[in-house]
Formats: structure tokens, C-alpha cells, sequence
């Protein structure tokens, strides 16, 4: 569920806020971000299982973990300050550990704007601090939105 928002404040879409996305050049430039924090996650992970069988494998693991942690507090301040009044949504997956963190839709309608911001819609893909995009799988079905 996308949450906490706030949503927009003054447009309602089926008795809830409105949810409002990134613009295209801050997504583009969250999208980078995300892609440089996630190649140091591969390469921590990389080499946990290269030290898995080696005295190393337990410095190897807290490195890795070190990395995510970073991660996550640099992509979580990369979102916070990049999303301009967009809604930001708190990953309720906890595990596993760091948290996802905040995240915030990165392709919501560019021809629809609510407050200034492009309105989101069931299927936009949302980025998180760390771990995998995911997708709006709920909407209200009586609202077509277009692109």
C-alpha cells in the first residue's frame, strides 16, 4: 500500500488523496543514483560468496552489510531531497536488513498533473533506497488516467 503520502490535499481519486510522482528529470537522475548504489551492493555481495570459503567470510559479510547500510542512508537522503513535493512512500519490508527505506514513483503520468506533479497510477514503477523497483498493483478501476 502506498503510504503514509500525504497524497494531494486538495484532489480525491476514490475517497483517498491523489498520489503525485517525481518529475521526469528528477526520476532520471534518481534512476542514476540508484544505478551506482546498486552496482557497490553486487560487488559487496560478489565478494561475500567469493570469501564464503575463506577465514575472510565474516569481514567479507560485515563489509557487505556496511555497504547497504550506506546505501540506504545515501539513497533514502538522494529521494528525500530529490522528490520536490512528491508523495514519498515508506516500504513497509523489513527484511532484509537495511530496510528498503523511501521511495518514490518514478514514472507517473507526464500529461496528468495533480499540484504541479504527475499523478500516479496503478502499474508506475516505484524506486526504493535499496532493493528492487516495484509496481502500484492497486488502483481505483472506475479512473483512467492518461500518459
Amino acid at each position: 500500500m502506498l503510504q503514509p503520502g500525504p497524497g494531494s490535499f486538495n484532489v480525491i481519486i476514490g475517497s483517498k488523496p491523489a498520489w503525485r510522482g517525481v518529475p521526469a528529470a528528477a526520476a532520471a537522475a534518481i534512476q542514476s543514483a540508484k544505478a551506482t548504489s546498486d552496482a557497490a551492493i553486487t560487488t559487496a555481495e560478489a565478494a561475500t560468496v567469493a570469501a564464503a570459503p575463506t577465514p575472510g567470510a565474516a569481514a567479507a559479510k560485515t563489509a557487505e552489510e556496511g555497504v547497504k547500510a550506506t546505501a540506504a542512508t545515501t539513497m533514502g537522503s538522494t529521494i528525500t531531497s530529490a522528490a520536490g513535493g512528491a508523495d514519498i512512500h515508506a516500504c513497509l519490508t523489513p527484511l532484509p536488513i537495511p530496510p528498503h527505506g523511501p521511495g518514490v514513483v518514478i514514472d507517473g503520468s507526464q500529461t496528468v498533473l495533480v499540484n504541479g506533479l504527475p499523478l500516479c497510477r496503478m502499474g508506475d514503477t516505484i524506486i526504493e533506497a535499496v532493493g528492487p523497483p516495484n509496481k502500484i498493483a492497486m488502483g481505483e478501476p472506475t479512473v483512467l488516467i492518461g500518459g
